[in-house]
């Protein structure tokens, strides 16, 4: 058998096994480089890798091989083996013969490996995967908390939880953000949360005086307005465990970990503690800690309550989330039935439960108020006389989003509410049904992904959440916002969709390499296209964009064709080119946005002379 003709046949495997939505219970065996049967399991649209030691995420987009004696290098398997190999990129290479390939974008990296190694071309083939840094908490009860890292230690499933332990990678809470724990008071001395506490700057404790003027006498640590007095821990437990939710200070060796509650030494986020009831929430004052938590410095707010409607709730909320720019949250309610007041406000971040599957226990309260969801069942938590336990509820949901909000403003610091609560959405676990839902809203809570999420989008690092800027390579201010833009390149984004053929499929471009003119080394491929068909890639400087209609492209204005297509025997065009060279004449140059498409005759489409195009392909190049 030729080489040429086995990895033809391979790669129409690969290709054709494109990632998409599959059970999370599906299994496979397969065998290690070094002879090891490696259990994998897919989760989504990934694999995980079943070791002793844990499992670990395997990396869907780079490959490592080494290739069998006689073959030098990558050139001389793509020799032997024919271009059908073409889609892997070089990343990298060693002195040991190593070498790392990129793994074109929606193919199984699995069947990757094992069309590599049936080439008998290499000594071996293997994925890697995505470890973690050996960082976790040494908080004496951190392994108890599944919905911070969830490894199926209380029977549930694995990853079902906000992925704390890789947000802290990127910084934990800072003592400069704020948080009202607008509840039953908490208990300041615990051992776990004593170092978070919030200490009001301008008073001076015990000295009976008003000393920064805000209307409270001594009021050091926050004030109980059910009493009407300073004394802030309340007697019952449940506002010391929302706050050991959010803040309970991490990696200090005891208790457990808070979301935001730093890495050891007292550097967490802080805790205000204002008392709105002793053993039940009182609506007549929580306005005014509302209000308090907004005048006095706090960011966030948190409340594990409902009461009844009020308007003076109503105004409240509105102050602290229009004018002052508080992240506000509430439990959604323990009812089963409909979203409880104030979290059905349309300022407040109503926060349902899912337990260590992630799945909506019955009790938590639904309905199209709920933004996002967060763990809520069997969670350990600190409670008086400087204990921990058990409890469940939405109560203990909200607090975990309110320490995400923390972990956000403490990595930008002038993020506003509305955009965090749009983080939240963007960057939730899908869990219910398919998008928006009434049980989990928009999701399960992901504070790594909220936080990378943030940080990706501060490109230029100047502290501010800018998702919409157009990178160009200058100073411009692209997307007219007042902020300068001086990014790396922004993703390619499609313009047209593909006029299908009689089988109901049409080309898709997709781009590959750098797009920065500085690197030059930018890939478009076509695929789905009728294998064999002569073809050409289309290209239109900034013109007006128009959807698909009466010719052969989506662009109008000037158009050029690329001198050099390849199409090979499975449906796939590719052209490479040399951004100082092609593929506009002069080369491009920084700023320059192009349009992209792909004109194949398409035999599906009503004969031979009949021709189709691809989606339009829009990309923006920079320095």
């Amino acid at each position: 058998m030729s080489y040429r003709l086995l990895p033809r046949v391979l790669w129409l495997l690969v290709l054709t096994s494109l990632t998409s939505a599959q059970s999370s219970e599906q299994r496979t065996q397969a065998v290690g480089s070094r002879g090891r049967d490696l259990e994998y399991r897919r989760q989504d649209d990934r694999w995980l890798r079943v070791e002793p030691a844990g499992t670990f995420e395997v990396d869907s987009e780079v490959v490592s091989v080494r290739f069998a004696p006689g073959v030098a290098d990558l050139a001389a398997f793509r020799e032997r083996v024919g271009a059908d190999f073409e889609p892997l990129d070089l990343v990298r290479s060693n002195r040991l013969g190593i070498v790392d390939l990129r793994v074109r974008e929606g193919s199984d990296v699995l069947a990757v490996v094992a069309a590599l190694r049936a080439t008998g071309l290499v000594e071996y083939a293997e994925e890697n995967t995505l470890g973690r840094w050996i960082s976790d908490p040494n908080d004496a009860l951190y392994s108890d908390q599944w919905s911070l890292k969830n490894t199926g230690q209380t029977g549930g499933s694995f990853d079902a939880d906000i992925d704390a332990d890789l947000a802290w990678d990127l910084g934990g809470g800072l003592p400069s953000v704020v948080v009202g724990i607008l509840d039953s008071g908490t208990e300041i001395s615990h051992e776990d949360l004593t170092d978070n506490v919030w200490i009001n700057p301008g008073e001076i404790p015990n000295n009976g005086v008003d000393d920064e003027g805000n209307g409270f006498i001594d009021d050091v640590y926050g004030w109980d307005f059910g009493n009407g007095n300073n004394s802030v821990p309340g007697p019952f437990w449940h506002g010391t465990s929302v706050a050991g939710v959010v803040g309970a200070t991490t990696n200090n060796g005891m208790g457990v970990a808070g979301v935001a509650g730093g890495f050891g030494n007292g550097d967490g986020c802080r805790l205000m503690i204002l008392g709105v009831g002793d053993s039940a929430p009182s609506g007549a004052i929580l306005d005014d800690a509302i209000l308090y938590t907004a005048d006095n410095g706090g960011a966030v707010i948190t409340m594990s309550l409902t009461v009844g409607q009020s308007n003076s709730i109503d105004n409240a909320l509105d102050y602290a989330w229009d004018t002052v720019g508080v992240f506000t949250d509430c439990a959604a309610g323990n009812s089963g039935g409909s979203v409880g007041y104030p979290a059905r406000h349309d300022k407040v971040v109503s926060v349902p439960a899912t337990d260590d599957q992630d799945d909506r226990p019955s009790w938590s309260s639904q309905g199209p108020e709920n933004w996002i969801a967060a763990p809520g069942v069997d969670i350990r938590m600190p409670t008086t006389g400087n204990g921990y336990h058990y409890s469940s509820g939405t109560s203990f949901a909200a607090p975990h989003v309110a320490g995400v909000a923390a972990l956000l403003l403490s990595a930008l610091p002038a993020l506003d509410n509305d955009s965090l609560k749009e983080i939240l959405k963007l960057t939730a676990d899908d869990v219910g049904n398919p998008g928006f839902d009434n049980q989990t809203g928009w999701g399960r809570l992901n504070a790594h992904a909220a936080v990378q999420h943030a940080l990706d989008n501060d490109c230029n690092q100047n502290g501010v959440y800018d998702p919409d800027d157009i990178a160009n390579g200058t100073s411009a201010d692209a997307n007219a916002n007042g902020i300068p833009d001086e990014c790396e390149c922004t993703a390619p984004s499609n313009f047209c969709v593909s006029a299908p053929n009689t089988a109901g499929a049409g080309a898709l471009i997709t781009s590959m390499g750098s797009q920065s003119v500085a690197v030059n080394d930018v890939t478009l491929a076509a695929t789905d296209c009728p294998p064999g068909q002569p073809g050409v890639f289309y290209y239109g400087p900034n013109t007006t964009q128009i959807p698909f209609g009466n010719g052969f492209r989506c662009v109008t204005g000037t158009t050029h064709r690329l001198p050099v297509v390849y199409i090979d025997g499975i449906g796939v065009a590719r052209f490479d080119f040399d951004l100082t060279t092609a593929p506009n004449p002069g080369g491009i140059q920084p700023g320059d946005l192009w349009h992209f498409q792909y004109w194949y005759r398409d035999p599906l489409s009503g004969g031979p002379s009949t021709f189709n195009l691809s989606d339009g392909r829009t990309i923006p190049f920079c320095f």
